[in-house]
């Protein structure tokens, strides 16, 4: 898909692009490697300089509080189960 264009329809950023980058760079997150591609790993670093994304992409600390409060509300629901 991306070819030698830096998005997915060629030049210009697409709904495409946002959709799909905000579900791959989550794979690194759990423990998935882009390091056997070359063009996704790039298609990524472009998306993630980009100022919007930065701004409302979540933070490191973010990504950690939420699964931390995934984790305790799991382990409640999960002793409410018992």
């Amino acid at each position: 898909m991306l070819g030698h264009h830096p998005y997915f329809s060629g030049e210009l950023l697409t709904l495409a692009d946002i959709v799909a980058g905000c579900a791959v760079t989550i794979l690194s997150i759990l423990g998935f490697s882009l390091s056997d591609n070359p063009k996704l790993r790039a298609w990524v670093k472009s998306l993630m300089q980009r100022p919007a994304w930065q701004t409302t992409h979540p933070t490191p600390e973010a990504i950690e509080a939420f699964k931390s409060r995934m984790q305790a509300l799991m382990a409640q629901y999960q002793s409410g189960r018992s």
